[in-house]
């Protein structure tokens, strides 16, 4: 058996801090919206439209306000404790979902680059997503800690025989 065959495999959740980068993103997302079904709500009021546009405006702004709140206090903290990976030296391993539960399984000849990205929100918490390309599509690991980001895309090219100017 080769060296690689034989390496231990890295497993592992999403930090804590990732939880915090989840909903501050959402927040945004979701402050926009609601700008926006305010604004309808306003017009609606303003321009005196009839009484069933303003109540339907009134229950989008409700449905969007409580959405918001449940996805930001409760999805996204599922989001963060359902994410598990697993780099084996042939295989890399991924379960995330909440309702709709996804098992990927990329085996590492498929394997084509691995790409680490950190906008501003996960440059704040120390924090990168890795990016692992293969001809079907790219997969994420979310918000892992900027030191094992490396590690662990360092490892996975390693794995995957990927040159080293794939790995960005």
């Amino acid at each position: 058996m080769s060296e690689i065959e034989t390496a231990s495999p890295i497993s592992g959740t999403l930090p804590v801090e990732a939880r915090t980068v989840f909903r501050l993103s959402s927040a945004i997302f979701y402050v926009i919206g609601l700008i926006i079904t305010g604004a309808l709500v306003f017009a609606a009021v303003w321009f005196d439209w009839p009484g069933w546009l303003q109540a339907t405006a009134y229950g989008l702004l409700a449905i969007a306000v409580i959405y918001s709140l449940v996805d930001i206090i409760v999805f996204q903290k599922w989001k963060q404790e359902r994410f598990t990976y697993l780099v084996q030296p042939l295989e890399i391993r991924l379960h995330h979902g909440i309702i709709t539960t996804h098992d990927v399984l990329i085996p590492m000849t498929k394997v084509q680059y691995v790409h680490a990205k950190q906008g501003p929100l996960l440059r704040k918490f120390g924090l990168q997503t890795i990016t692992i390309g293969t001809a079907a599509g790219s997969h994420e690991i979310y918000a892992i800690e900027e030191s094992f980001a490396k590690t662990l895309r360092e490892q996975i090219a390693v794995y995957a025989r990927i040159e080293e100017e794939d790995v960005v």
